[in-house]
C-alpha cells in the first residue's frame, strides 16, 4: 500500500485557500500564477488534483476518439470527479480523488 503524505493544513489555511482551490478545477493554472495561492497548501493540493483530473480527461477524450465514441462513456466519470473535487474544496477537505488522486503528489506543488 502506498504511503500518504502528511499535509498539515490548518482549518484557517483551508478557509483562506478555498476560492483558489475551487477555481483550480475550472482553470487549473490560475492558482499557479497568483503568488498568495502558491503559498497556500490547500489551494496547491487542489491544484494538483485538478491537474491530474485534466490529464485523465485528456486520456478519456483520446480513448473516445480512437474507439469512435465508446470511450465517451468514461466521460461521466470525469464529470463525477470534477464534482467530487469541487465538493471537497468547498467543504475544506484535502482528500484525493478516487483512483487517480494519488498521482497528484507527483507534481509536488504543496510546499
Amino acid at each position: 500500500m502506498a504511503e500518504t503524505r502528511q499535509l498539515n493544513i490548518t482549518p484557517e489555511e483551508a478557509e483562506a485557500g478555498k476560492t483558489m482551490a475551487i477555481l483550480a478545477y475550472f482553470v487549473f493554472f490560475v492558482p499557479l500564477i497568483v503568488e498568495e495561492a502558491k503559498k497556500n497548501k490547500f489551494a496547491m493540493y487542489h491544484t494538483e488534483q485538478a491537474i491530474v483530473l485534466l490529464i485523465f480527461n485528456l486520456i478519456v477524450n483520446i480513448i473516445g476518439v480512437v474507439t469512435c465514441g465508446f470511450g465517451y462513456i468514461l466521460f461521466i466519470a470525469v464529470i463525477v470527479y470534477y464534482i467530487i473535487g469541487i465538493i471537497n474544496a468547498v467543504k475544506g477537505e484535502a482528500k484525493p480523488l478516487p483512483l487517480i488522486g494519488q498521482y497528484g503528489e507527483k507534481f509536488n506543488l504543496v510546499k
